[in-house]
């Protein structure tokens, strides 16, 4: 069985919906199984969060807090961020901050140096519009480079996201929403690009976790 992992950060309760719908994806595919985690705040999280931010953490207080080691174990991941700024997150910047032990491990025969390296990973978003949501992306994409890591995207190979039919969010770069835009967020065609998304992460992780390691 191949283990996923997908974390998230959230304040309002949309990337949380949409790390749900990139695990249900996962769950679809034979032989795969999804493992939501979230990311906690970074300490003095209390002067970045504006007071008028819609904080629904009670939604997925039940959902177990991601730890750095929880990469390692995992033969994919999934990263959601909210969009702040153009960029990701502090919260998923200071985790991600927080894995250069993967990279420098001491020599260990079960668990050597460079441990992410070839792992599939993919990224996905949550913003207020759709400003600059590609490039929070790319942002995660430039850690997950940095470590070797196999980027897999959304493509265009899926409907909803040349579909211009109504106000979305989600593209070939990786899925994602746009809290603010009319009608309930995330919509069902976010919601379809992530569960996409989700099987094309898992199809990819299958593959990797059964290479030969010679």
């Amino acid at each position: 069985m191949a283990d996923i992992l997908v974390i998230f950060h959230s304040v309002g309760g949309h990337t949380f919906k949409m790390a749900e719908a990139i695990a249900e994806g996962i769950s679809s595919v034979s032989g795969c199984e999804a493992n939501l985690k979230q990311i906690t705040e970074p300490p003095g999280a209390d002067a970045i969060l504006l007071p008028k931010v819609d904080n629904r953490k009670s939604d997925f207080s039940h959902i177990p807090v991601a730890r750095v080691e929880d990469l390692e174990d995992c033969d994919g991941v999934a990263i959601g961020t909210p969009v702040f700024w153009g960029n990701m997150s502090s919260a998923t910047k200071y985790f991600l901050e927080q894995t250069m032990q993967l990279w420098t491990l001491p020599p260990d025969p079960v668990k050597p140096p460079q441990s992410l390296l070839g792992k599939p990973a993919t990224v996905f978003v949550a913003g207020g519009g759709g400003h600059a949501n590609d490039l929070a992306i790319q942002s995660v994409w430039t850690t997950l480079s940095i470590y070797g890591m196999t980027i897999v995207t959304v493509g265009l190979n899926v409907p909803e996201v040349t579909d211009l039919s109504e106000v979305r969010g989600g593209g070939s770069l990786g899925a994602g929403t746009w809290s603010r835009a009319p009608g309930k967020r995330p919509s069902a065609k976010e919601l379809a690009i992530a569960r996409a998304q989700g099987r094309t992460l898992a199809e990819v992780a299958r593959a990797w976790r059964d290479r030969p390691t010679d």
